[in-house]
């Protein structure tokens, strides 16, 4: 599916601008075999163009040792320290990847070297090794590939070192929220083609005597019914076999649990944002998949799940549209009346927060005086349950479409308070 997106400020002329999305490769390394599966694999993936690859290296800090010592003779053993690390890298790749991806050598901390990087290069994925377990591991093993997950604002990719060709077996953990749907998108993109990728949803509850068995039957089905849901969003063109489950417990360990029973090669998660509650509800389940798993993981950080909306590139459109707010809500409200959908907001505070799913569009709208738009959930008819989201201080308005037909897909508008999106459920042919 191809996507373009369509922004407009007030009293400016209407354009469709059309999203490009980052190509670009980025490879951390210390040039040890920790990292040679990272190699070998970044090699394989059919993310973009081979010659957008950027190799990185990390050396810390040179110490200084106690006592007086010459300054030119520190800067000669950091221009060792480097020269070094260039070389085991660049022999690294020569065996593993391609020699004409260039090698760049950076001081700092690893993590968060690897993670500014990434931002500034604009890459589409970070690429790094999984180490052993324990204090040994060292300077891409586990912990540091945990705290560049933490705070990288692209996708992590950490790859053990069995995982030598793309991912055939993959265990997805999905709570509805936009970062878990787009880590899905990714997985399907670097998968194997005919993979098995396992939507897992895990309910925060264990099966108890004293919860009616028939509350568990029908959560199951009503979460059985949204994995379905967004199965349907996700199987469009894909090569892979799509499953799904509904376990029961703590979200870590079950996931953990999930990826022994289907010897799964690749676990895939989203995390939850900056804020606290972000990291606690995030941040543990990443934590124990990163430090359990035997197995790679690929974590999506929430705020790549939103990137598409900010990176744009004007394009005049073709189509006449108002300039105002207000008549585009009215136009979408028109065109998508009734559609169902998921409405998630992306909270500074809170970091993305999956607001409501499942149910009908009914309308928007925005009232200019006081620059404060609302949308409107529910069912078509008179009665039953409604949702009305408000939205205060506006930014910008921008509507995600499908080019190939024509066809919104996604609403999403930015104010003071952050960024609210509704994504609409794409129905294929012959549902």
């Amino acid at each position: 599916m191809v996507h373009a997106l369509a922004e407009t400020t007030p009293n400016a002329e209407a354009e469709r601008p059309v999203h490009r999305r980052p190509t670009a490769l980025l490879i951390a390394t210390d040039g040890t075999p920790q990292s040679d599966a990272a190699i070998a694999l970044a090699h394989l993936l059919p993310l973009g163009d081979q010659r957008e690859v950027k190799v990185l290296t990390v050396v810390d800090h040179t110490p200084i040792p106690w006592g007086a010592i010459d300054r030119s003779l520190v800067m000669d053993y950091e221009r060792g320290l480097h020269q070094e690390a260039q070389n085991k890298a660049k022999a690294q790749i020569a065996r593993l990847g391609d020699k004409s991806w260039p090698v760049e050598v950076r001081s700092g901390d690893p993590a968060t070297t690897i993670a500014a990087l990434a931002k500034e290069s604009r890459s589409r994925i970070v690429v790094v090794g999984l180490g052993d377990h324990g204090a040994a591991a060292r300077f891409l093993g586990n912990e540091t590939a945990l705290r560049l997950m933490r705070v990288s604002q692209v996708p992590v990719l950490a790859v053990d070192s069995k995982l030598r060709e793309l991912p055939r077996r993959i265990v997805v953990a999905m709570d509805f929220s936009e970062p878990s749907i787009e880590a899905a998108r990714l997985a399907l993109e670097i998968a194997a083609p005919g993979a098995i990728v396992t939507l897992v949803h895990v309910v925060p509850w264990e099966r108890k005597d004293y919860i009616p068995e028939h509350w568990f039957k029908e959560h199951e089905a009503y979460v059985g019914a949204q994995l379905t849901r967004v199965t349907g969003w996700l199987d469009q063109g894909t090569k892979c076999r799509m499953h799904q489950r509904v376990l029961y417990g703590k979200p870590g360990p079950s996931l953990l649990a999930c990826a022994e029973e289907l010897d799964a090669d690749l676990i895939v998660a989203g995390t939850h944002g900056r804020g606290i509650l972000g990291r606690i509800l995030g941040g543990e389940t990443v934590a124990k998949l990163v430090r359990g798993a035997r197995r790679s993981v690929l974590v999506l950080p929430a705020a790549a799940a939103f990137q598409r909306f900010d990176q744009l590139a004007p394009e005049s459109d073709p189509r006449e549209e108002h300039a105002s707010w207000a008549q585009k809500l009215d136009d979408f409200s028109r065109r998508n009346a009734g559609r169902r959908g998921r409405l998630e907001v992306d909270d500074p505070a809170l970091g993305a927060q999956l607001e409501m799913t499942g149910y009908r569009f009914l309308g928007a709208v925005y009232d200019p005086p006081s620059k404060r738009a609302q949308l409107m959930f529910g069912n078509t008819g008179r009665g039953g349950p409604h949702l009305v989201r408000g939205i205060s201080n506006i930014k910008s308005v921008e509507i995600l479409f499908d080019e190939n037909d024509d066809r919104d897909t996604a609403l999403s508008i930015a104010s003071d308070d952050g960024q609210t999106l509704l994504v609409l459920e794409v129905i294929k042919e012959g549902q």
